[in-house]
């Protein structure tokens, strides 16, 4: 029949279908985007429409965001030195201030007002850094559906994971103000993501601008130190570092002693946050009142430490179980909520958020995990006495970490489950995502 289609004889053959189009980047992240659009919509209810509505003498602004905004002027104006030394409190890495400055030179420009070092009622340079700051911290929601769909969770699900993802997010950019953790943690999942699926050169990178925005997510490099060969070790280190000593370089050459105090300190207001059992072990740096601060940087140590013991398990445990290893990364975060001698509401979020990835393998096990992670961001929002806060949050997170170990009994190999899209592939799509 073919041979006579050729020579014209006979039906002619069917028409192949022309092959179908992948689909687009964003289209892989319908989730993301929808939570995001969720999320700003109602930071300007909280912001704005709220304190209209009760009849508030100023507008709810996230007074600790300020400082840091303070700071990226500084990098404008180019007084490094300034950084840790014009009392801004600034004691993470300044990865976020190259973020904020072009911000910073444009509400500058326009004469735009802010709430530093007063608290001023409307401050205009918020109607432009608080949307921003929220897309900054929503990376997170785009690498954790990423992670998700590399562990094989399904479309439905991973909505569900979103949503979650959302709701415990939005404490940690709206009301507090810190999209530095978001998106720090966001850039080190990428960086997860790249390690389960062996693209070592960059995992390094992705890891460096992590660690050069927060440097909490240290304590996950252990971990994803397990699903290296020795050949990837010390340049995969060595990525992971470079960014955040080129961007410390110029602070501490201009002002040593302050900017080593801030980062080695970690000073923190024990009377004005959340004491723990180890504040009274915490070395005193001076203040009485509310403006005592105590250092938080020695029991952090510890962090690191026990965080190291957990990658060498993982090294000999888990290398082929990638779930695993997530809840592992999430174990290793967990560990600053323990050790910490002063503590913040949102210092449990990258636990949680990472559990909830993990949890959500499991229909049951990521609503479990949503209850307590829920339960976590609203109860750690009171101020209570010592023992009737810190008990139950760091019950909370225990059981958030319990909830969401990995319950079933196959073995996922390193590839088995479904590849998510090249990084830097996803990483462009949520730039589009989050720029419109």
């Amino acid at each position: 029949m073919t041979g006579l289609a050729t020579l014209g004889v006979g039906p002619p053959a069917p028409p192949r279908r022309p092959p179908r189009r992948p689909p687009s980047r964003l289209a892989r992240r319908p989730w993301p985007i929808g939570c995001t659009a969720l999320v700003l919509v109602a930071g300007l209810v909280t912001w704005f429409v709220i304190p209209a509505v009760e009849h508030h003498r100023g507008w709810m602004t996230p007074g600790d965001i300020w400082g840091a905004y303070r700071s990226a002027h500084l990098v404008v104006w180019g007084d490094f030195g300034g950084i840790y030394a014009a009392g801004t409190h600034l004691v993470a890495f300044p990865g976020l201030l190259l973020l904020f400055a072009p911000l910073a030179a444009l509400t500058g420009a326009l004469g735009m007002s802010e709430s530093y070092p007063f608290a001023l009622p409307h401050p205009t340079a918020w109607l432009v850094l608080g949307p921003y700051e929220l897309l900054l911290g929503c990376v997170a929601l785009f690498a954790f559906d990423a992670l998700a769909e590399r562990l094989g969770v399904a479309r439905g699900r991973r909505g569900l994971l979103c949503l979650a993802e959302a709701v415990v997010l939005f404490n940690v950019t709206a009301v507090w103000g810190h999209p530095e953790d978001a998106l720090g943690l966001g850039l080190a999942a990428y960086a997860l993501l790249a390690a389960l699926d062996g693209r070592w050169r960059a995992a390094g990178w992705l890891a460096g601008a992590a660690v050069a925005t927060q440097p909490l997510v240290l304590l996950m490099l252990p971990v994803v130190l397990a699903l290296t060969g020795r050949r990837q070790v010390l340049p995969f280190v060595v990525r992971a570092l470079a960014p955040a000593v080129v961007l410390l370089a110029l602070p501490v050459a201009a002002e040593f002693r302050t900017t080593i105090n801030a980062l080695v300190s970690q000073p923190n207001y024990p009377n004005m946050d959340h004491r723990t059992p180890w504040t009274a072990l915490a070395p005193r740096l001076g203040g009485h009142g509310q403006d005592l601060a105590v250092a938080g940087g020695p029991g952090r140590i510890l962090a690191v430490l026990v965080a190291c013991g957990i990658g060498l398990w993982a090294a000999r445990r888990w290398r082929d179980r990638p779930d695993m290893i997530v809840w592992g990364c999430a174990l290793a975060l967990a560990l600053r909520c323990a050790t910490e001698s002063v503590m913040d509401p949102y210092y449990a979020w990258p636990a949680v958020a990472l559990g909830l990835v993990v949890a959500s393998l499991r229909l049951g096990q990521l609503l479990v995990t949503g209850v307590f992670a829920v339960f976590v961001t609203v109860f750690g929002d009171y101020h209570l006495s010592q023992w009737a806060w810190w008990l139950p949050v760091t019950g909370a997170i225990v059981a958030v970490l319990g909830a969401s170990v990995p319950m079933y009994p196959e073995r996922l190999g390193r590839r088995s489950a479904p590849s998510a899209p090249p990084v830097g592939a996803d990483m462009a799509g949520l730039a589009v995502g989050t720029a419109g």
